[in-house]
């Protein structure tokens, strides 16, 4: 079934070929070779005309005659198939089959002479998806002013490649990528460039090199970006202050997220750093970020989070910090930043960060804003999530927790409960089902065997055969044409999706992505992704209500969307629905016990209940003084409450 997802799934196991395929020059055959390299945030309708030939950056500070440029200057951009370039009074010629994209220009190594730092690519004679090499790094030491002996100027020393990145040819058709690159002077000692691809479609990747400067320039530091289709934004700024007085400049990468793609709204933009040293073994991190700047957006969720006119933001700050820690740490699960595969410097590798008392204050102030809004269903599937690891589980914050949850939704125990000696149908369903329990509006339990309907008195444990013979487990759509498959994790870090499949011949399956962020870990150790709990409420001409992973959802799978919902819509549900019968009530399992909702919330307890998070198939009355679920032993259990 999820073979045909290959699409979909970005994992970390594929990443060697995804980072090859995707980089500068990766889309040479899907985009037709039409596309001319576009510098890195560059808007050509802001930039200038160079009076040298070629453009400027609109924000650059680079002027000609510079003896160096300042720190943050971005690069000259060459003018089209330019094989020399004259540009702040110097002529640059190319290596053999190559043309300019970027310079920037200097002197970087004290002498009184400029140099030059370049991005080339392929020349356009060049065949591009046979050429082994898409873009490369080179650099011109001692350069000759024009005019100086009254001849053109040529360079002293050959030109110096640095780092190239290679071309793969074999591009998915449908991607829409353009070639990006960006060069700037990033400190008195260094230059920061990033190559790669920007795609509309599909995945993109990129590589960051950071360059050392000098007689002898070279690689400083080397990462690797991957851009999962429909992740928030992700830049990095490079900070190369000497933070250890070591006379090496060290790099600081300012990691940014912002925004995202729909069903999830636009995240806020939030910041974080990861530091390194610059050592002759290679970088070697500094342990107090990314911790110390997640902290301070931590510390903000966790000041917004009780005022009534904030908690609504803070779910989604908190979501972006996840996504944050999610793209520069390993134990995210699913890292943006990884070890650059270029093999000729000494790559950082994925981040390993460790676990996070900033993650678990974070989930804390999610719970807290959920709660001030009175949404229980949300505060009780967040707390199941504040302190998962890689988050840090401090016996305060478990005390806090419990004391919010409480107030949104407090404890009620059982006046009794019962297991009862029945058989049930479909226990550990593979695919969403609708349950093998229903109350009637009498208050009696129906319950679906393998071959009969069994009706019993909750309070005396009476049973006999019920009228209705049977109902049918399978979610189908109210027209019969569609079934709800599943949901699961597709292992990209962006969010949850539900496959849809076709009942009759033809068609194909649908995925739809929802609108709930996956948890962080290193959950998917397989290939085929990670199935997630779902439980549909109802299906009917709006959408296909349910709750995955604990939050209720709205999708439309005719139109590939989703939505997240305050309020369900509270329809007469079918037979095996959580829902009561007149739709009044409802009850969802889960790790705090059986959360039931009438005007108001409520965790419904009992020992025969335990262990909560085993539940299945859960249904209440329209009073929601009855509730009955399958426990682990795919037994029923019915337990009997005063009415909420």
């Amino acid at each position: 079934m999820r073979e045909r997802r290959e699409v979909i799934h970005l994992r970390l196991l594929g990443a060697l070929y995804l980072f090859f395929a995707m980089t500068l020059a990766g889309c040479a055959r899907a985009c037709k070779n039409d596309h001319p390299y576009v510098p890195y945030a560059v808007d050509d309708a802001t930039s200038e005309a160079s009076p040298e030939g070629g453009s400027r950056a609109a924000s650059t500070t680079i002027t000609p005659g510079d003896a160096s440029p300042s720190v943050g200057a971005t690069a000259r951009v060459a003018p089209p198939n330019a094989l020399t370039w004259a540009v702040d009074g110097l002529e640059l010629v190319a290596p053999h089959k190559r043309e300019f994209v970027l310079a920037l220009v200097g002197d970087f190594d004290g002498d009184g002479k400029q140099d030059a730092l370049a991005i080339v690519k392929p020349a356009a004679s060049v065949d591009k998806p046979t050429d082994a090499i898409a873009a490369e790094i080179v650099y011109y030491g001692n350069l000759r002013p024009l005019g100086v002996d009254g001849v053109g100027a040529s360079p002293l020393s050959a030109p110096v490649t640095i780092a190239s990145v290679p071309s793969v040819p074999s591009v998915r058709a449908d991607s829409t990528c353009l070639p990006v690159a960006r060069l700037e002077r990033a400190g008195l000692r260094t230059a920061l460039v990033e190559l790669g691809s920007a795609c509309t479609r599909g995945a993109s990747s990129r590589v960051l090199f950071v360059v050392r400067l000098g007689k002898d320039p070279s690689i400083a530091f080397e990462l690797g970006l991957l851009d999962p289709h429909g992740a928030p934004s992700l830049s990095v700024g490079v900070d190369t202050a000497d933070r250890d007085n070591d006379g090496l400049d060290d790099v600081t990468l300012r990691v940014t997220i912002e925004g995202g793609s729909p069903p999830f709204a636009a995240g806020p933009k939030l910041e974080a750093k990861v530091a390194f040293f610059d050592r002759s073994a290679g970088p070697s991190r500094d342990v107090e970020e990314p911790e110390a700047s997640l902290g301070v957006l931590a510390a903000l969720a966790r000041a917004r989070a009780g005022k009534s006119q904030e908690a609504a933001s803070v779910p989604a700050l908190v979501q972006q910090l996840r996504m944050l820690y999610r793209a520069m740490c390993v134990e995210g699960g699913t890292p943006r930043l990884v070890k650059s595969l270029n093999g000729q410097a000494s790559g950082a590798g994925a981040v390993s960060c460790g676990s996070s008392k900033a993650l678990e204050l974070a989930g804390l102030a999610e719970v807290r804003a959920f709660v001030t809004q009175g949404d229980g269903w949300r505060a009780v599937a967040a707390a199941s999530l504040a302190q998962l690891a890689p988050a840090t589980k401090t016996s305060a914050r478990t005390t806090e927790l419990g004391l919010l949850l409480a107030e949104v939704a407090p404890f009620v125990q059982a006046r009794s409960a019962r297991v009862l000696d029945v058989s049930v149908q479909a226990v550990r369903a593979a695919h969403p089902v609708w349950g093998a329990l229903a109350f009637e509006a009498s208050g009696k339990l129906l319950v679906r065997g393998p071959s009969r309907v069994t009706r019993i008195d909750p309070e005396s444990g009476e049973s006999a055969d019920a009228t209705p013979t049977s109902w049918s487990a399978e979610v189908l759509s109210p027209d019969g044409a569609s079934r709800w498959l599943e949901a699961y994790h597709a292992c990209d870090g962006v969010g949850l999706r539900a496959t849809f499949a076709p009942t009759g011949e033809g068609g194909d399956m649908r995925d739809v992505l929802l609108p709930v962020a996956p948890p962080l870990g290193s959950r998917c150790g397989g290939g085929r992704g990670e199935a997630v709990r779902a439980v549909p409420i109802a299906w009917t001409t709006r959408g296909l209500e349910a709750f995955v992973a604990g939050q209720p959802v709205l999708m439309r799978p005719e139109s590939l969307t989703a939505l997240s919902v305050d309020v369900l819509s509270g329809e007469v549900s079918k037979w095996g629905s959580p829902r009561s019968v007149s739709g009044r009530a409802i009850a969802i399992a889960t790790a705090q016990g059986v959360l039931v909702k009438t005007t108001k919330f409520a965790r419904y307890k009992a020992l025969e209940l335990e262990p909560y998070a085993d539940l299945e198939q859960c249904t209440t009355n329209d009073d929601a003084s009855r509730v009955a679920c399958v426990n682990r032993s795919g037994r029923v259990v019915v337990a009997v409450f005063d009415p909420l």
